[in-house]
């Protein structure tokens, strides 16, 4: 087969470790096992979503919406703009990789914070773009004066993650609106804002204010985090009626399935529960926060639903120490790993092998 040579530079994605592979591999039982990995909410979508979705069940034989009309509507009434802004994706991933494809190709380059969301470098390399990683800065945050410094002639688009995953660091308004101002107008600005739900620091204003005056302007959410709903895949982004039309352009047909559609009209219905669980996360997050600075590990001050922090010289051995404890959490690279904050119970016990095996992760690796 005549495979692209240029896809072996993209590593296979590594999700986190499924409970059921973890329970196989070190003979543990299932309920022994939490899984703090992804990013996913530890609670249930809300009972109306369940209980929306279970009744549209007896419809799947047919073909969703492809234009998604009603998530449409609704996202557009929730966000605060017209309906022909809004962009509905099979999760806010996919939105991502379609805009690389619709705005790359040969010859041109995409700009992205390292370490950040893994997509961008996958994206960039389907669309056939150069990648351009710019380092984070000491506090692990975006260096917006050093992303502005390495955008190129070629360049189409750059991503700003903001919360940036995976290490919770946070751009203020401000400085999110003067970098949009300095970008030039040619070139695709997407504020990734897939954990905006989870902030609590007054310094965050979401990004879909400068999309009026800027067509070159998207931002991108995703309904798989707060509102629980990662296993259906559904997320949306927000532009201008032109820019939207065009960048979807790529976009299969059918991407967002029924149940999926009809999970985001709900869940949208119900910022009471919202709050709820932005507070529930912010108090699980101080506890993880507490207990690390307790014990004396490094971390990065969060703004979402995970802890960034690095327990030793050895990122595969510390994610394999938490396994053997049947606790699966994120290895990234340098010693750090990703936390995702969960229950209290499953707070907790992180904790209790974190400091039981914390003299051991931090032997230096050889």
């Amino acid at each position: 087969m005549r495979i692209r040579p240029d896809l072996r530079e993209i590593p296979p994605y590594r999700p986190g470790r499924s409970i059921v592979d973890v329970a196989r591999e070190w003979g543990l039982e299932v309920s022994e096992i939490i899984k703090l990995a992804s990013n996913e909410c530890p609670l249930p979508p809300f009972p109306e979503v369940q209980e929306a979705v279970a009744a549209a069940v007896g419809g799947i034989h047919r073909y969703p919406d492809n234009d998604a009309g009603e998530a449409r509507e609704a996202l557009a009434a929730h966000v605060g703009v017209e309906p022909d802004q809004i962009w509905v994706g099979a999760g806010s991933s996919e939105l991502l990789r379609i805009m690389a494809l619709a705005v790359g190709g040969p010859g041109t380059s995409a700009v992205y914070a390292w370490p950040s969301f893994v997509i961008y470098r996958l994206a960039t390399t389907l669309a056939m773009s150069e990648p351009v990683e710019v380092p984070l800065d000491a506090g692990m945050a975006h260096d917006p004066e050093a992303m502005l410094a390495a955008l190129r002639d070629d360049t189409t688009i750059v991503y700003l993650c903001n919360p940036n995953n995976p290490t919770g660091t946070l751009l203020d308004a401000e400085t999110v609106a003067s970098f949009v101002e300095r970008v030039p107008p040619d070139v695709l600005v997407v504020v990734d804002e897939a954990y905006h739900e989870y902030v609590t620091d007054d310094r965050h204003v979401s990004a879909v204010r400068l999309v009026e005056d800027h067509p070159n302007v998207v931002v991108a959410r995703t309904l798989s985090k707060i509102y629980g709903l990662a296993g259906l895949r559904v997320g949306y982004a927000v532009g201008q009626a032109e820019t939207v039309a065009e960048l979807r352009r790529p976009q299969a047909p059918f991407s967002v399935n029924s149940l999926a559609q009809v999970a985001a009209v709900e869940a949208i219905r119900h910022p009471g529960r919202v709050e709820e669980r932005r507070e529930l996360n912010r108090r699980g997050r101080e506890v993880l926060e507490r207990g690390l600075a307790e014990l004396g590990v490094p971390y990065v001050p969060s703004q979402t639903n995970f802890v960034f922090f690095r327990p030793g010289p050895d990122t595969d051995l510390t994610a394999e120490r938490f396994l053997g404890h049947g606790v699966v959490i994120r290895s990234l690279s340098k010693g750090w790993v990703r936390v995702t904050v969960g229950s209290e119970e499953e707070n907790r016990r992180f904790l209790q092998v974190l400091a039981a095996e914390l003299d051991r992760l931090r032997r230096p690796s050889f």
